[in-house]
């Protein structure tokens, strides 16, 4: 990689490129059904009756893979491979299970905005099954957390986070500063993965105030929700909308929704690959031969596997998933286990993570490739938070749900460490500051080579990091 290329990256917000990279979902086995007899909860959207069906903060873009000699690609032999972790099996339930629709929200009839009923039947994908309520998530704390001691201790760290992003919600509905669509996204994932939607009693009105600040945003912009940084910002707001569609089936959502994803669909690069600005003409065949990057495509792919998961039909849509699965196969090196950024050669720690889950999110996540990264992500990666620095998050997050899903002894070991450390280390008012100080924005020197921006920074570390004490009841273990 060019010298000006590697300075490039390093002036890019950190926020950016991480974002700035969730979420994840993949095989659907069975569906629950929800029902009510006539909540009516009060949103800003109007449901047509036929529609039934996350200076810098932005992530901080995992460091530049250094610069290796590009050596012949080689088949993996058996003993390169990784050993096949055992896989955590969730038995799902029989029958189908009732989820009761809570009750309108109060605060929501001040806002004087119309009417949404929520479909009296809809099929919620079972992969979000275990995120549903109290009695679900604290089932799966225990089941995958290490037991009920800690579930009270997982979800009061929860709640003091959820808290802390309702008390610093923007007046207009978003969150953050410079790279608001992210940041609204990643606040807004937060609280899907608790279970909390529109029709929450103590979240509803600071996410109906969220979602509807996207569908306003999109609405602007015929359906693309950031100018600035779109592969990334846009790409983390649908991932959100579309999650909460997914829950709710609230019709408003849909026009926006599908929008988005089109939007998505058609920016891929011909290789699969998502590209800065979303520009897929290859224009820079050189320094980056497949058009663009892991890190970007990694939120990306999130985002399509959740319009996806949530019935949203758009043309391309599995073409451009299976186009992403190649490209995330065309970067992994077989003779080190690892990722490459652009092309095959070189990695990060930060893009183990990423590609590990976006094979798991396309169908993968039992492949060679898949296995052989969890080994040497498992072998490399440690949650120490003193020796933590702006991109840590990112890092973390990525390989928290990529070796929950993997399961087994990988699971159980990066379980424990990173699970102790978020709960030692998150502040009294329920936020994470930037990992490695107790600061939100750092001072700039040696180590802090970024100043984030003091909008931005908190949000972005505290969603990731809340997100992974969220990944046992994120979504259910049954990515294969």
């Amino acid at each position: 990689m060019s010298h000006a290329l590697m300075t490039r990256f390093r002036s890019l917000p950190f926020y950016l490129v991480a974002v700035l990279l969730h979420v994840l979902f993949l095989l659907i086995f069975g569906t629950y059904t929800v029902s009510e007899k006539s909540a009516t909860v009060i949103t800003q959207f109007t449901a047509p009756e036929q529609k039934v069906a996350p200076g810098p903060p932005p992530p901080p873009p995992p460091p530049p893979p250094e610069k290796q000699k590009t050596t012949p690609v080689q088949t993996a032999t058996a003993k390169s491979m990784a050993p096949r972790p055992t896989m955590i099996s969730t038995p799902l339930p029989s029958a189908a299970v009732v989820i009761p629709v809570p009750a309108p929200v109060p605060q929501m009839a001040d806002m004087g905005k119309s009417l949404a009923i929520l479909p009296k039947n809809f099929a919620v994908s079972s992969i979000y099954a275990a995120r549903v309520n109290t009695q679900t998530r604290a089932g799966a704390i225990t089941r995958y957390g290490g037991g009920a001691t800690k579930a009270d201790q997982l979800e009061g760290a929860v709640y003091r986070a959820l808290n802390w992003l309702q008390k610093n919600q923007n007046p207009d509905g978003s969150w953050g500063g410079s790279y608001k669509p992210a940041m609204t996204g990643l606040a807004l994932l937060t609280m899907l993965a608790h279970g909390e939607t529109q029709t929450s009693k103590q979240y509803g009105e600071t996410v109906q105030k969220g979602v509807q600040w996207l569908m306003d945003t999109g609405r602007k912009n015929k359906n693309v929700f950031a100018s600035q940084h779109p592969e990334y910002q846009h790409a983390i707001a649908t991932y959100a909308l579309a999650e909460d569609y997914a829950l709710t089936q609230i019709g408003d959502l849909l026009t926006v929704l599908e929008g988005a994803v089109e939007k998505i669909v058609v920016s891929q690069c011909p290789t699969g690959a998502w590209e800065y600005g979303y520009n897929n003409q290859m224009t820079r065949p050189d320094e980056r031969p497949l058009g663009g990057d892991l890190s970007i495509s990694g939120w990306n792919i999130q985002a399509l596997k959740a319009a996806k998961n949530a019935g949203v039909k758009v043309k391309g849509l599995d073409e451009a998933m299976r186009k992403a699965l190649d490209f995330t196969k065309a970067v992994y090196d077989d003779k080190t286990h690892r990722f490459g950024y652009t092309k095959k050669g070189g990695g990060s720690d930060g893009l183990l993570g990423v590609g590990i889950l976006s094979m798991m999110f396309l169908g993968a996540g039992d492949s060679k490739e898949a296995r052989g990264a969890i080994r040497e992500a498992s072998g490399r990666i440690k949650c120490d938070w003193n020796k933590g620095n702006e991109g840590s998050s990112y890092v973390w997050y990525y390989v928290t749900q990529a070796m929950f899903q993997g399961g087994g002894s990988y699971w159980v070991s990066w379980n424990r460490e990173f699970r102790d450390t978020l709960l030692k280390n998150q502040m009294p008012d329920g936020h994470w500051t930037v990992p490695g100080s107790k600061e939100d924005v750092p001072p700039a020197d040696a180590k802090w080579k970024q100043v984030a921006n003091p909008k931005d920074s908190p949000i972005y570390h505290t969603t990731m990091l809340c997100m992974m004490l969220e990944v046992y009841y994120r979504f259910l273990p049954t990515f294969k």
